[in-house]
């Protein structure tokens, strides 16, 4: 008895071996994902994005989407095609090439994200994106009140699992909205919180001078969600654009005064002399008082005259790198960075 139950063990375990020469090591879901940064059209995403070539934008999405007809399993690609037709809604209009039809990015962008977040349901940036997107989609349905509510459900979902980073990507949706409405009220008050949830509470909102916790060089480090509160390889100029864009946001309502102080906390950032949109945020303290009216004047043009969210310059205001910034991470490995900070956010 002892001899067949050695026997049939001994079976087994050739039998395990030979299964397991047969069917090589499948890899965990974080390694397929963060493999995957590793894909030429990846690689040629954030090149593009960072130089700021909206231009380039239908090569980006071709690209992707041809590795997307080889692999709709591909995390990475699917919330790259989110992005890259995002990039067409908010900037498109600095194209020097005829990009299409407004509608099909807007249907794009709903389905990757859609998409994205189907196959990672850990990343609450993409359900962020998502909200937004869906939001837009909404806008083209004959009965838009479903998709909206449904919309404003996820965007909920996605503040309460990451304020830092989706009280902002919420509230861009609402800054072209008069200043007096309920929802852009909203998107403000959430400016102001998320400085509280990054930095420090309560905010002194009569005085909130809080640059000694922006001036720090945290670039490298891994923050976990914190990481949306400073600038980093992805988005090297995380502070600066936070801060224009809600300066800008204030001086709609009226107070220059609060919004030049805002405006300042910009200049608190390790990285501001770097940065490619300094010499804007400069205009916009000088010309404060004006702006109260002309960002309210919607025939106005030019990325002196109206908010940066309606500028053709709200991303890059964060994400793009100047020749200063390139040098400074010539050397920074940011697929590693990718992998040690789970950007991805595959393991929660």
């Amino acid at each position: 008895m002892k001899k067949t139950i050695i026997a049939m063990t001994i079976f087994a375990g050739a039998v395990c071996m030979n299964a397991c020469s047969d069917h090589p090591h499948e890899p965990s879901a974080f390694e397929k994902i963060y493999n995957s940064v590793d894909d030429p059209e990846n690689e040629f995403f954030w090149e593009q994005f960072h130089s700021g070539n909206v231009s380039n934008v239908k090569t980006i999405i071709s690209r992707l989407e041809k590795q997307y007809s080889e692999d709709s399993t591909n995390v990475v690609v699917a919330a790259h095609l989110g992005f890259a037709n995002f990039w067409v809604l908010s900037e498109g209009m600095r194209s020097t090439q005829p990009l299409g039809n407004i509608p099909d990015y807007i249907n794009n962008a709903y389905r990757y994200f859609t998409r994205a977040y189907q196959l990672n349901t850990n990343d609450k940036r993409i359900l962020g994106f998502l909200s937004n997107a869906e939001m837009a989609y909404a806008s083209l349905q004959p009965q838009p009140g479903p998709v909206q509510q449904s919309a404003v459900l996820k965007g909920q979902e996605s503040i309460a699992a990451w304020p830092e980073f989706n009280k902002f990507t919420i509230g861009i949706g609402y800054t072209s909205l008069p200043p007096q409405s309920e929802p852009y009220k909203y998107a403000l008050e959430m400016q102001w919180t998320t400085l509280e949830d990054c930095y420090t509470s309560p905010i002194d909102r009569a005085n909130p001078d809080i640059r000694h916790i922006l001036n720090r060089d945290l670039s490298g480090h891994n923050l976990g969600k914190d990481r949306a509160c400073y600038n980093n390889w992805i988005a090297p100029h995380n502070i600066e654009g936070y801060f224009l864009n809600m300066g800008d946001m204030i001086v709609k309502t009226g107070d220059h005064a609060m919004a030049v102080k805002i405006y300042e906390l910009a200049k608190a950032s390790p990285d501001y002399n770097n940065w490619a949109y300094k010499d804007v945020l400069e205009k916009r303290i000088l010309n404060a008082r004006q702006n109260t009216v002309k960002f309210l004047d919607q025939t106005q043009q030019g990325i002196d005259n109206v908010i940066i969210a309606g500028s053709g310059a709200l991303c890059m205001s964060c994400h793009q790198m100047s020749e200063g910034d390139k040098l400074r991470y010539k050397d920074f490995d940011w697929k590693k960075y990718f992998r040690q900070t789970d950007v991805y956010s595959v393991n929660g």
